[in-house]
């Protein structure tokens, strides 16, 4: 498994409720430097509210709206930025999620941590748990090439309740896929077969481990890319009904 730590939410969620965080010059400055970490965010919290993402007390996520309108928040299942990663300048940094305030109700602290990030390295942050017990999920994600002439996935479990682990088929081949994920694990990247432009996209499904009923979608296609890595993630509650059923979802690392 690859290097992966876990940083304990200070404060349940509170109510979804939608305002402006810094102003448009603010909200720029974070995200100025050349260099520095690649820093993905993925909520995963089933139930949970949609979130801003403070960096130094300067809003992160949302940063392209233009005041006064609210930044859009991060709702469940939804990845800041969608495409590639953002940049967050190198060594310590104040990162805050937060519900924001409206009227009568105060912004609400869902984490408050000093983190420490490296210059040139990647980084996926997973917010996972419950509505009412939430956390931070961190994984370093190791995108160097072995070999050039092939695509790498790997797997993430974010079932929050899950007995199991689960596995990840590609092709319909399970054996040199990840497998047997557990919760708040993240599987190395490993190889696969690109496909050729033009070619037959390639099936994926995701079980749970000892099964062979796959979850939904129950069939995904893709083209793998060489040099291209992909990561597929299973969340949602075990037991879970109408959007906190257990699904997968997917996205391009690079």
């Amino acid at each position: 498994m690859k290097r992966q730590y876990t940083i304990f939410f200070l404060a349940a969620f509170s109510a979804v409720l939608s305002a402006c965080t810094g102003d448009q010059s603010s909200q720029l400055a974070i995200v100025s430097p050349a260099t520095g970490a690649r820093v993905k965010f993925i909520h995963a919290i089933p139930g949970g509210p949609g979130v801003n993402i403070l960096v130094n007390s300067q809003q992160f996520s949302g940063v392209l709206t233009t005041p006064p309108t609210a930044p859009s928040l991060l709702t469940y299942g939804a990845l800041f930025p969608v495409n590639d990663y953002a940049i967050l300048a190198a060594g310590a940094a104040k990162v805050d999620v937060v519900t924001p305030a409206s009227g009568t109700v105060a912004q609400g602290t869902v984490i408050s941590s000093n983190v420490t990030v490296e210059a040139n390295k990647f980084y996926s942050v997973f917010a996972v748990g419950s509505a009412t017990s939430a956390e931070a999920f961190v994984t370093e994600d190791n995108l160097s090439l072995a070999d050039t002439s092939r695509a790498y996935v790997r797997l993430v479990n974010l079932v929050a309740n899950s007995t199991t682990g689960y596995d990840l088929g590609v092709g319909g081949i399970y054996a040199s896929a990840p497998g047997n994920i557990a919760y708040k694990q993240a599987s190395n990247f490993v190889p696969i077969a690109p496909v050729p432009p033009g070619g037959t996209p390639v099936a994926v499904q995701i079980r749970a481990t000892g099964t062979t009923a796959n979850l939904a979608p129950v069939t995904l296609t893709f083209s793998p890319i060489k040099g291209r890595f992909y990561t597929y993630f299973v969340r949602g509650l075990v037991g879970g009904t109408s959007t906190q059923v257990i699904a997968f979802g997917s996205y391009t690392n690079r």
